[in-house]
């Protein structure tokens, strides 16, 4: 089934339901697996077709679930694990320059106020 065929399965099976078929609804129907262009057009031509023609949509069952398809989370695991190291040694190296940046500060801070100290006497 086509991913324009799922949108108008899922639009159906939310207008038979008694609810208004909108993008938020179809897509907690069909999950991330199709793309919001795709979603949009097979939600403009559901809102096209007149009420006697949804008996031609397939029913929302005929879809094969999306928690029945095989997932590979190890992929975005790894991502999101060198992703993490990688900001966490990029906070560790910005936790050192402000670091370095609040002790210039204060030092110059200190010379200043020695050099106003000597402009008094």
């Amino acid at each position: 089934m086509s991913p324009i065929e799922q949108v108008l399965a899922a639009a159906k099976s939310i207008a038979n339901n008694g609810n208004t078929p909108c993008l938020a609804l179809i897509k907690s129907r069909l999950g991330n697996s199709i793309p919001m262009p795709t979603l949009i057009q097979g939600l403009q031509q559901f809102k096209a077709l007149p009420k006697s023609e949804w008996q031609h949509i397939p029913e929302l069952a005929d879809i094969a679930a999306v928690a029945d398809q095989p997932v590979d989370n190890n992929v975005d695991l790894t991502n999101v694990i060198q992703q993490v190291m990688s900001l966490q040694q990029h906070v560790t190296l910005l936790t050192k320059r402000v670091e370095q940046l609040e002790n210039q500060l204060q030092d110059n801070a200190i010379q200043s106020n020695i050099i106003i100290n000597k402009a008094d006497q």
